[in-house]
């Protein structure tokens, strides 16, 4: 009711192309599969941006966006006995990259501003460059407008020059390369002992930490002031200006400066994590024939037994906002007759 129709809309269209391999060499004990990929996504749903506001309603969608994603995939399995002894050994990579082909930009004079070319869902903000070290300094820099920094404040890139801080400051802030996935799975059985791990990990991947309530800490709710946490420990004061990572201490409520979109609230979201570790042992069918069962098994498995994350107080696979996954560590016997 309070917007524009689009009688024109129509489906979101696709176009594909999938390139694959499938080798296997010395009686398939190696085994190799790859897949190239390019999948071209046409009339995605977009509001026009060079839409001027005159009719007092806001535009439709339509279908005029153009989003490419390209990657390949490769997998590389071993596998093998020798006596009794049977193992294997399958490693995995993928590589993905995206980008906007075409969206329907309004205007932009500068090339950090401009949304087409970026990778798909690039997120844009202010580019931090440390904090104010002074009033002084917070009062004879480009800052954004409604705002007074103080000393420990965070300051932002004045890209175009022109003495304040605003949209035409804002650049990419993510990470334009290609992401990265990786794993390894491996296991092996010797005599009725089974025993198998998977890891996995992810490279050029980045996390925007924007759950202030612990990131910043002091977040005003139900008139009151949350606690805070670790992190403001680095907080800015005159005394460790030097080596401050956090801020200067503030209540939310009267400090929404320091939490605008910019490059201080993204981590580094890279992690290795040892996904799954099991080992079982098969008792022996001339033991278990004695009592007239047909298996018994004794078996314990973890998940997520181990993780190594470039940062690490929020779940790296998961992010800002979500349940963290687990830790959880299973035993057990499982009898068959």
């Amino acid at each position: 009711e309070n917007a524009l129709a689009n009688v024109n809309i129509s489906w979101e269209t696709a176009r594909k192309l999938d390139a694959g391999f499938d080798v296997a060499l010395f009686n398939n004990r190696l085994q190799i599969t790859g897949d190239y990929y390019h999948d071209r996504y046409e009339d995605l749903l977009q509001v026009r941006g060079k839409s001027i506001a005159l009719s007092g309603a806001s535009y439709p969608a339509e279908n005029i966006g153009i989003n490419l994603y390209q990657g390949g995939e490769l997998t590389v399995t071993y596998q093998g006995r020798a006596g009794a002894f049977n193992y294997f050994i399958t490693a995995n990579g993928s590589v993905e990259g995206t980008r906007v082909v075409f969206m329907d930009e309004q205007r932009r004079d500068y090339d950090w501003n401009k949304r087409t070319g970026q990778p798909v869902n690039m997120r844009f903000g202010y580019v931090a460059d440390g904090f104010f070290q002074s009033a002084e300094e917070a009062e004879g820099s480009a800052t954004i407008a409604g705002y007074k920094p103080l000393a420990g404040d965070i300051r932002y890139k004045d890209l175009n020059g022109d003495g304040v801080i605003d949209q035409f400051d804002e650049a990419p802030v993510g990470t334009g390369k290609p992401r990265i996935y990786y794993g390894v799975n491996a296991g092996f059985s010797w005599k009725g002992i089974e025993a198998g791990v998977l890891l996995q990990g992810v490279t050029n991947r980045v996390n925007y930490v924007a759950n202030f309530a612990t990131e910043a800490g002091f977040q005003f709710l139900n008139f009151t002031y949350g606690q805070a946490y670790e992190q403001i420990s680095g907080r800015w004061t005159p005394e460790t200006a030097a080596t401050a990572t956090y801020p200067r201490l503030s209540a939310d409520a009267n400090n929404s400066y320091n939490k605008v979109s910019s490059s201080f609230w993204v981590r580094n979201g890279n992690y290795f994590r040892v996904k799954n570790v099991n080992i079982a042992y098969n008792l022996p069918y001339k033991w278990t024939s004695r009592v007239r069962l047909g298996s018994v098994k004794l078996f314990a498995n973890a998940q997520n037994l181990f993780t190594h994350a470039a940062y690490d107080f929020v779940d790296p696979e998961v992010g800002v906002g979500a349940y963290p996954i687990q830790r959880v560590l299973n035993t057990g016997i499982n009898i068959k007759f």
